[in-house]
């Protein structure tokens, strides 16, 4: 039943993201499409922080592939991510990859890095990045994300457009919830309920999106249905 569920669901355009207010959807939108003249002015980089599990993930692992598409309708970019974590690679060893990535001339029309949990990078490492996004200019859009924002360099915040990102609203999730479970035939839910249970969910997108699945899977015992187990 839920083989297909991650495809779905997984966001693609902005659209598909849930905000936490509509100043972070047009700051992403502005940024998307060049209205807010990004990237300039020594600002290459959008730094995507809040609270776990709201999305700041998934929304830059498709921001490149946007901004591309947007700016030449190309839609397949030169993407470099980096997954920093705790105790990995996360030192010298990924700054000297961006670096020799980004004196290149880009395929497309910019070099894109994906750092996502750039907190994790060592001290020495944080110091260095800033120099790191210097060497591209305007050829590089680096997209960070933060858990932490106080273990941001000062520098490397300053060549940012700083994007809050925190836990949106239950009011927010409740279109892309209820369209859910229509999709899977559950109707029954009332707005009130589904906002009472998305309101447990404090914001986090694996909950809410881990509630929809409890749902349907009740309703389907519930009703007889097949049930196949969740991929």
């Amino acid at each position: 039943m839920f083989n297909d569920f991650e495809e779905k669901y997984t966001p693609v355009v902005l659209n598909d993201i849930v905000y936490h207010s509509e100043e972070t959807r047009e700051t992403i939108e502005d940024c998307v499409s060049g209205m807010n003249g990004f990237p300039a002015s020594g600002k290459n980089g959008i730094l995507l922080y809040g609270v776990n599990g709201t999305g700041k993930s998934a929304l830059a692992k498709i921001l490149p592939s946007l901004i591309e598409q947007a700016r030449t309708g190309e839609s397949e970019p030169v993407v470099t991510y980096f997954g920093i974590s705790q105790g990995g690679d996360n030192g010298a060893g990924v700054i000297e990859g961006i670096k020799k990535r980004a004196i290149l001339m880009p395929y497309n029309r910019y070099h894109y890095f994906v750092l996502d949990e750039v907190d994790n990078l060592r001290v020495e490492a944080m110091d260095s990045l800033k120099a790191a996004m210097s060497i591209g200019g305007t050829e590089c859009i680096f997209v960070l994300t933060t858990n932490r924002l106080s273990m941001i360099e000062r520098g490397v915040m300053d060549r940012c457009i700083r994007v809050e990102f925190n836990a949106a609203p239950a009011t927010a999730w409740l279109p892309k919830f209820k369209q859910i479970l229509n999709d899977y035939g559950v109707t029954h839910v009332t707005d009130e309920v589904a906002l009472g249970i998305i309101g447990l969910c404090n914001g986090s997108a694996r909950e809410v999106m881990q509630a929809a699945r409890d749902l349907i899977n009740k309703h389907y015992k519930k009703n007889g249905g097949h049930l196949k187990l969740a991929a």
